[in-house]
């Protein structure tokens, strides 16, 4: 996609190039609202309030950086100061006790135990992120899953370099000692295995068998296979599926362009 072109337009009030490059940016928002929110419906919120904001500061982009790279620097100054969530609660120590608790109940024996097994995969992993602080936990997706280097990922987190690889590495080690002493995914000698728990998180009312946070929201059908073969901590998390954007998120958007309700920037303001 041609941004500089797009954005041009988008400034001299086109509003299908506001269309074209939201449709061209919502992916990656939502996708980093959900790996540091958890939640989809406050990742929802909070791509529709930071594609709003890109938009209203569209005319301050300078080309310092690469398009791509300057939404990620809004997406997560916006997701680290806005108002924490409920599950964000979460902590390593909780963690264990579900995990300890959930290996009690019976085993899940339905037909759709596949299903639910990647639900369960891929929550429990999300839930580690979430038991570090919002800033590591950014460091962690910046510089691990999107695999930024240091300079890139100070800029992005409008943060020194040097600060960046710290806050990098203490989210590596605290996530990797979870896992390692937790995870069968990660180390096969550990006794957790993720469709051991889907009668507790069932039972708790973490998800239901008809209505899933995770695993029928994307790309799933080749993750199973990969998660299974890997052992490394970035590698779990990067198998996750791409998560498909409701398309209530840019209707919204388009809604309040189109009505006049919402004011573009120009390169005149």
């Amino acid at each position: 996609m041609n941004y500089p072109e797009i954005i041009t337009k988008c400034l001299n009030g086109d509003k299908k190039s506001v269309n074209t490059l939201m449709e061209g940016i919502q992916g990656k928002v939502y996708n980093l609202s959900v790996r540091y929110l958890w939640n989809p419906m406050d990742a929802e919120d909070a791509t529709q309030e930071i594609l709003l904001k890109i938009l209203t500061n569209l005319s301050k982009f300078r080309g310092e950086s690469s398009f791509t790279t300057w939404v990620y620097r809004v997406a997560t100054n916006y997701l680290l100061n806005m108002k924490r969530t409920e599950s964000e609660n979460l902590t390593f120590e909780e963690g264990e006790y579900h995990l300890k608790k959930g290996a009690t109940y019976p085993a899940y024996e339905n037909a759709d135990s596949y299903l639910l097994e990647e639900e369960v995969k891929i929550a429990c992993s999300l839930s580690v992120l979430i038991c570090v602080s919002r800033p590591l936990r950014l460091a962690y997706l910046v510089g691990e899953i999107l695999e930024f280097d240091s300079k890139e990922g100070a800029y992005i987190l409008d943060i020194k370099p040097a600060t960046f690889r710290k806050r990098l590495s203490l989210a590596r080690q605290r996530i990797r000692a979870f896992m390692a002493r937790q995870c069968g995914i990660y180390d096969p000698q550990n006794s957790c295995r993720c469709s051991q728990h889907i009668t507790y998180c069932i039972k708790v009312d973490w998800f239901k068998p008809d209505k899933l946070n995770f695993a029928d929201k994307g790309q799933v059908g080749q993750v199973k296979q990969e998660i299974e073969t890997i052992m490394d901590d970035a590698a779990i998390f990067k198998s996750h599926p791409n998560y498909s954007v409701p398309k209530r998120v840019l209707n919204n958007i388009r809604s309040l362009v189109n009505n006049g309700k919402f004011t573009l920037l120009t390169n005149d303001n």
